[in-house]
């Protein structure tokens, strides 16, 4: 009872205090003691709802993600109670207030970050969980970017509750951030470009592309720069900004490849040979496996310097350039039989001379000489005589200069 005795000795105004002193210390201590079930409370719904929403793995992975800013979220619900019990003066009350909001703040920052990284985890779940679809490889620069948004935000916001001028700070970020883009202008450019490239998919790792200035093979698309494999297998690394400027042909994705080559045949050709020889042709590739039959056009079309032309164009179900060229042969040897079948022949550049009056006439070491009447109208032709020099008028006879007078 010694305790009692000691308290009835008290006055009033501090046995109050500290009885508020107790309650508050047993009030944090009681929430500290039941976070774990206040936790579970709260959490059992949410694991319900989401269950009755998706599978058991993603409800338990969203649980995990809010464990931490729940717990969060009951220290600041315990310290805002002490402080209440407590009934302490206007600036203690007033530093308790902020901290308890600030507490909260974090709290739910936490939980934003924490289910941030869940659904940006791979670009499958982003897709299930909100409908957008995006590349795998962008999903760990979404992620970043992302979660820098939300620490700056729950920052500025922590220092407007503490009454921080958060103006200020903005414009001198904002001064900053300027700086950093005019130096970085370059790395920025590359990054968006990337963003670009991975999101409209022009080319993936493994194609075959060709640009204004590079041919190859991509080897690997980075954030800053894209490395490609040229035929010689030396690598080039092409800035990403660059690349996205640039007009691109991807030879990889061709589902089809033309075919498209001129035959010429001999002007002793009849017109019945060649109506026989293109209804051949274009039965021939019309009735092949690998060639689209819409676009087969197969006709005479030109007479050329020294061949009659036929125009062969087709579509080729064969986008590999290895398996295409064996295509072509294949088709080429068919026409040659084709051609030979019909008893034609092809035609190559060739120029006929014309030459009138030839005659030979026994050259040296009895050998034929070849002669033409306009050589012997030349070598009969008596060739006239050079007129003889006269002499220089315009240079009077006496002494040269520098010579002297002649004596007198």
């Amino acid at each position: 009872m010694i305790e009692l005795d000691f308290l009835r000795s008290l006055s009033p105004e501090v046995r109050y205090t500290i009885i508020r002193v107790l309650l508050a210390l047993v009030t944090v201590l009681v929430i500290w003691l039941l976070r774990s079930a206040l936790t579970w409370l709260i959490f059992q719904p949410i694991r319900a709802f989401i269950e009755r929403r998706q599978n058991g793995g993603t409800a338990n992975l969203v649980v995990d993600s809010l464990e931490l800013p729940i717990r969060i979220l009951v220290v600041a619900l315990g310290t805002g109670l002490a402080a209440a019990i407590l009934e302490t003066d206007r600036t203690t009350n007033t530093f308790v207030s902020h901290l308890t909001r600030t507490l909260v703040i974090v709290g739910i920052a936490t939980a934003v970050y924490n289910l941030s990284g869940l659904i940006t985890n791979s670009s499958p779940r982003l897709r299930t969980i909100t409908g957008i679809s995006i590349d795998e490889q962008l999903i760990p620069f979404l992620k970043t970017v992302l979660r820098i948004l939300i620490i700056i935000f729950a920052g500025l916001i922590i220092l407007q509750e503490w009454q921080f001028d958060i103006s200020a700070l903005i414009a001198g970020l904002g001064v900053g951030t300027l700086g950093i883009s005019l130096a970085a202008q370059d790395t920025v450019a590359n990054l968006f470009a990337f963003s670009t490239i991975v999101s409209d998919r022009p080319f993936v790792v493994g194609e075959y592309i060709k640009t204004p200035d590079v041919e190859g093979i991509v080897d690997r698309v980075g954030s800053r720069t894209t490395r490609i494999r040229q035929l010689d297998q030396a690598f080039v690394t092409v800035p990403n900004s660059k690349l996205a400027n640039d007009a691109i042909v991807n030879w990889s994705r061709l589902t089809k490849r033309r075919l498209d080559f001129v035959l010429g045949v001999t002007y002793s050709t009849s017109a019945a040979q060649m109506r026989v020889l293109v209804a051949q042709i274009r039965d021939l590739l019309v009735n092949h496996e690998k060639v689209n039959p819409e676009s087969v056009i197969v006709h005479f079309v030109n007479f050329g310097d020294s061949a009659l032309q036929i125009r062969i164009i087709a579509e080729a179900y064969e986008p590999n350039w290895g398996a295409f060229q064996g295509f072509t042969e294949e088709i080429n040897l068919q026409v040659m039989e084709i051609v030979e079948n019909l008893g034609l022949s092809m035609a190559f550049p060739s120029r006929s001379l014309y030459i009138e009056n030839m005659a030979f006439a026994p050259g040296e070491n009895g050998q034929l000489r070849l002669e033409t009447d306009s050589q012997e109208r030349l070598d009969s032709k008596p060739v006239p005589p050079l007129p003889d020099a006269e002499p220089n008028r315009s240079i009077p006879d006496g002494p040269s200069e520098g010579e002297g007078a002649p004596d007198d």
